[in-house]
């Protein structure tokens, strides 16, 4: 039985793909239809607020509740890491260690501990700047996602 790889998306490409008037929203979608079957999704759990949050905000509440019964269907309950205390703590190095805001370290310190592949809409902030460290996993751009 082959396993599934682990797709860890930023909260950003959420937002492109149900936004919709994103520059990248048509790849975060496809990014998004490919998972079922082919992928199994890690997040940590401030997924939600980020997602729904930046949704209810910009777009309204509605479109936010929608975008919690996507993030419900298709991200694997054993791969939801709760940003508790350990999990904060375990994960500020990277902020130094790599360059990055922290919030990106959650879904870094997420992709690294499950050997995902993490995929973002931030090139120069939080991409170009992990990829300069040759991390051990797979790091893409939505734009140049293969799969």
């Amino acid at each position: 039985m082959t396993t599934r790889p682990i797709l860890v998306l930023d909260a950003n490409v959420f937002i492109a793909a149900l936004k919709r008037d994103e520059e990248y929203s048509d790849e975060s979608l496809n990014i998004l239809c490919s998972i079922p079957g082919n992928f199994l999704l890690a997040e940590p759990s401030i997924i939600y607020q980020e997602v729904c949050g930046t949704l209810a905000r910009r777009v309204g509440v509605d479109v936010a509740e929608k975008a919690k019964v996507i993030l419900d269907k298709i991200i694997e309950p054993s791969l939801l890491i709760n940003c508790d205390r350990d999990f904060c703590l375990a994960s500020y190095a990277l902020c130094y260690e790599y360059n990055v805001y922290s919030i990106d370290a959650f879904y870094l310190k997420v992709a690294l501990d499950m050997d995902g592949i993490l995929v973002s809409l931030d090139r120069e902030d939080f991409i170009d700047r992990v990829r300069e460290r040759n991390p051990s996993i797979k790091v893409y751009h939505v734009a140049d996602f293969p799969y």
